[in-house]
């Protein structure tokens, strides 16, 4: 017999953002007391890979009673809009769109679900929100933006090697991009002011979090590894010292932002569903 959350529906709808529509799937939390989470996502075909997981877990928490928001930023997923127009700042304000639409529901108990480089934008926005968020959900966080960005520009080596195209390092990359040019990868037109946001972006620059807030990291373990890694271990520290409490769950499965081919890691939904029991 197929779980029961498996039934759960979630809603398509469009939101109007500032620069066009903007997809979104939604399940209400059981009343309007009950918590509801605003899933922001990756950058690029992560994004992509991480959607049946993250609809998953959308499910299985709104068996418990908790909301979530999935959204697409403009000029990502089904949004309106071209990869090549997408900002930072863009997704910073569809983000604030989603929760102003939440709060006009009368929802008054808002988190924040970050995934990979969405979970920096996550802990962005609560920091400089003081108050607003009850929760930050942050999925595998990305811990440097340059790192990430370094990754995808190795797809467009990777290619231009696959075709006996003219060699490029990330550095050339960077220049180009620096220039005011737009730089194409794996299908992706990327535009200089969203890769250089990317570039500037860091979990070490978060300053203090609300005492308020609770703070849930989730991230994987490698082989051999019982704790997150020393770099994650560095970012914990500081918040720590700063006094914001942070809850670590470690989890084990495959890294399904990463597979071309949907992937399921079960540890995460059960201990990410566990938090809210």
């Amino acid at each position: 017999m197929s779980p029961s959350y498996l039934a759960v529906q979630l809603a398509p709808f469009f939101l109007q953002g500032t620069q066009g529509k903007l997809f979104c799937l939604f399940v209400p939390p059981k009343d309007e007391q009950a918590e509801v989470l605003v899933f922001l996502p990756s950058f690029g075909e992560e994004l992509n890979r991480c959607r049946v997981m993250v609809a998953m877990q959308a499910r299985m928490l709104a068996e418990l009673g908790v909301g979530c928001l999935l959204l697409d930023y403009y000029g990502t997923g089904d949004s309106e809009g071209d990869f090549g127009e997408t900002r930072w700042e863009q997704w910073r304000q569809d983000a604030e769109t989603a929760c102003a639409w939440l709060s006009r529901q009368g929802y008054q108990h808002i988190g924040l679900w970050g995934l990979r480089l969405g979970a920096i934008l996550a802990a962005e926005m609560a920091e400089e929100n003081p108050g607003r968020y009850t929760r930050l959900l942050l999925w595998q966080p990305v811990l440097e933006g340059k790192v990430l960005l370094n990754q995808f520009f190795r797809i467009r080596l990777a290619m231009l090697m696959d075709r006996g195209g003219a060699r490029e390092t990330t550095q050339q990359m960077r220049e180009q991009l620096q220039q005011g040019q737009n730089l194409e990868v794996a299908g992706y037109e990327i535009n200089p002011q969203l890769a250089l946001a990317i570039d500037s972006k860091s979990l070490m620059d978060i300053g203090r979090l609300p005492e308020t807030l609770k703070v849930d990291w989730f991230e994987a373990l490698m082989d051999g590894q019982t704790e997150p890694g020393m770099a994650s271990q560095k970012v914990l520290s500081k918040w720590r010292q700063l006094g914001s409490p942070v809850a670590v769950h470690p989890f084990t499965g495959v890294a399904f932002w990463q597979l071309y081919e949907r992937g399921l890691t079960p540890d995460l939904l059960d201990k990410t569903t566990a938090i809210f029991r």
